[in-house]
């Protein structure tokens, strides 16, 4: 009996883990370099009954669909929205073609595309929650930080000095499928074997994006494609619910008709 309640009981549990979805991407509207996902459904596989038809013999095997499964969520790893903040720490990767590479306090190699960065302790360039731009660059003492060209060339002033020196440079990473990297939060990506093999390259060469320092890219949520998926997932659900009314609405009147 369960098995006739299962298509519309899954279809309303993968439209709430799809309206989860969505309210994450607006949630992190205001979130540097952040990407909206998105769900993937997947057909679970059909029944093979046998149905019987008064004054005929039993028809069959007729395939009945068994519901709806989440599948996965990729990523849309489109460029968003350049935004010009001054500050020289600021990173934006001018392309959607690229990562940065940082390594987490927990020594894990990770790959973001927000770029704002912070000087620590030691002088090492690092993200705000610790995370260091690997390779590591260091702004030596006496040195203050100047800028990062779009070639990803760090600079830094000596005290006295007319010109900036460099004092690192700065390397992206790509991959050939990035909808295979897996996200772990604090817009870290991580890689995995369906991301495949990763490759280095210095920005604005060679086919690589740019860097630009003073700018920060803004996350790629599209409101009004959110509202359109929140109104689809928010009908299908409503659909599914009728569905689970009408099959208990005859349940109920074959129950009254044999009683």
């Amino acid at each position: 009996m369960s098995s006739l309640y299962f298509p519309a009981v899954s279809g309303m549990r993968a439209q709430q883990q799809r309206l989860d979805i969505i309210a994450n991407n607006l949630a992190n509207m205001s979130t540097t370099g952040f990407k909206a996902a998105r769900a993937q459904f997947a057909a679970l596989p059909p029944q093979e009954v046998r149905v019987a038809r008064a004054g005929a013999t039993t028809l069959g095997p007729v395939e009945l669909g068994s519901g709806v499964v989440l599948n996965g969520t990729t990523r849309q790893f489109t460029q968003g929205p350049v935004q010009v903040t001054g500050n020289p720490l600021d990173l934006a990767i001018l392309g959607s073609d690229g990562f940065f590479q940082v390594t987490t306090p927990e020594g894990i190699t990770a790959y973001v595309r927000g770029g704002t960065l912070v000087l620590d302790g030691a002088g090492r360039l690092t993200l705000g929650d610790g995370s260091l731009v690997t390779p590591p660059i260091v702004v030596p003492d006496g040195v203050s930080f100047s800028h990062v060209d779009e070639r990803g060339v760090v600079y830094g002033r000596a005290a006295g000095a007319a010109e900036p020196q460099p004092l690192g440079q700065i390397t992206l990473v790509r991959f050939p499928n990035p909808d295979g990297l897996l996200a772990v939060g604090t817009n870290h990506f991580i890689a995995t074997p369906a991301a495949g093999a990763p490759e280095l390259g210095t920005p604005a060469t060679d086919g690589w994006p740019a860097v630009a320092s003073g700018m920060l890219e803004a996350s790629n949520v599209d409101l009004a494609d959110q509202m359109v998926q929140l109104i689809e997932a928010q009908r299908a659900y409503s659909a599914n619910a009728r569905a689970l009314d009408t099959l208990d609405e005859m349940l109920g009147l074959a129950i009254r008709t044999r009683s």
